[in-house]
């Protein structure tokens, strides 16, 4: 799932001072990468030696031991035959750098296009999240590796709380009323859904290591075939079924232009979740199957906190109106809970 965290203010030329920890030959031009957090910025570096991301970590995710971490099961990742860019060893040896007060990256560039929500790439989706669930599964780690879950999370309740005073804040034409109720209903909801899991046995469900942010825009495309998976700074240990349920989610999610929020179908593309679920099938746990059950109730929770967090933060959704994006997902969460059961059907049916 997408997050923000604390904006840097990085400049250019600090994060030059950085990418000379790395030995690429001949530095012939950088230039901002367009996208992707706020907190973590980026730098696309032509060198003699090839293209590269260098990339400084956001704050709260640049601890050594969950770099390490993420920088091991990238490397499980590629071993399993996952499309993944792997960190490029500094002049010391080691795959990132501290400098300035940062904790820097440096990754070969991927090449790929973006998302076009077909439902062949859907299925190449799941695949790859299939074989890193597998590289996950026997990947042990040992150390502490701090990162929250969306499922069952007090500071959702928070945020939902937090969000008419940060939203007035910066409209203060916006509908005290409706904004109230809206959040209102949201916080009722997420605590049913967390409930609803937690009472179908989560409680009781094995954890392994999952991608903890796997959506559409953390995956390049060519064509049909998933040319690389890119960001594992929110990797973790959780149950994969929790991974799973927010990839179904974000890529059978329909959307439209920002402008038009109001106007988004609240629906799930039912066919793009089915061929997500059959690319899964090929190397992902079969045992994922037997939880189907928790797979709507997971996605409602996802669903609010993605939106919850963000606007309790900053007032807005990016460049959306709150108002606009609140009303979006009590409507998709209504969509959610009333299909439960078939989506359910048709899960079983494929991943059986």
């Amino acid at each position: 799932m997408p997050s923000d965290g604390s904006p840097l203010r990085e400049t250019a030329e600090g994060m030059a001072e950085a990418l000379a920890k790395w030995d690429l030959g001949t530095v012939e031009w950088t230039e901002p990468l367009a996208g992707g957090s706020r907190s973590s910025p980026k730098l696309v570096v032509h060198a003699q030696r090839g293209r590269y991301v260098l990339k400084r970590r956001a704050r709260g995710r640049d601890e050594s031991e969950r770099v390490a971490f993420s920088h091991a099961f990238i490397a499980a990742a590629a071993k399993a035959g996952v499309a993944v860019a792997v960190p490029v060893p500094a002049r010391d040896g080691t795959t990132w750098q501290e400098w300035g007060g940062g904790t820097y990256e440096l990754f070969p560039l991927i090449a790929g296009a973006r998302w076009l929500r077909a439902p062949a790439q859907a299925r190449a989706a799941g695949d790859a999240l299939g074989r890193l669930h597998a590289a996950g599964l026997r990947l042990q780690w040992h150390g502490h590796v701090r990162a929250a879950s969306f499922h069952g999370s007090l500071n959702v309740f928070e945020a939902l709380r937090r969000v008419p005073k940060a939203v007035r804040a910066v409209d203060p034409t916006v509908d005290a009323e409706a904004m109230l109720a809206a959040c209102e209903t949201l916080s009722s909801a997420y605590r049913e859904a967390a409930d609803q899991v937690e009472g179908l046995g989560y409680g009781a469900l094995d954890s392994q290591v999952v991608h903890g942010d796997f959506h559409p825009g953390n995956v390049l495309f060519e064509g049909e075939r998933v040319s690389g998976v890119i960001d594992f700074d929110a990797a973790r240990v959780e149950p994969a079924i929790v991974d799973f349920a927010n990839a179904l989610l974000q890529f059978s999610s329909r959307a439209g232009g920002a402008s038009s929020v109001a106007t988004w179908p609240a629906d799930l593309s039912e066919d793009r979740m089915a061929a997500f679920a059959e690319g899964f099938r090929a190397h992902g746990d079969p045992s994922i199957a037997m939880m189907v059950e928790m797979v709507a109730p997971l996605m409602m929770e996802a669903c609010i906190t993605e939106c919850a967090l963000p606007i309790a933060r900053h007032g807005t959704f990016g460049s959306v109106r709150a108002s606009d994006m609140l009303a979006l997902v009590v409507r998709k969460v209504h969509w959610m809970r009333d299909r439960a059961g078939t989506l359910q059907r048709r899960l079983r049916s494929v991943l059986a």
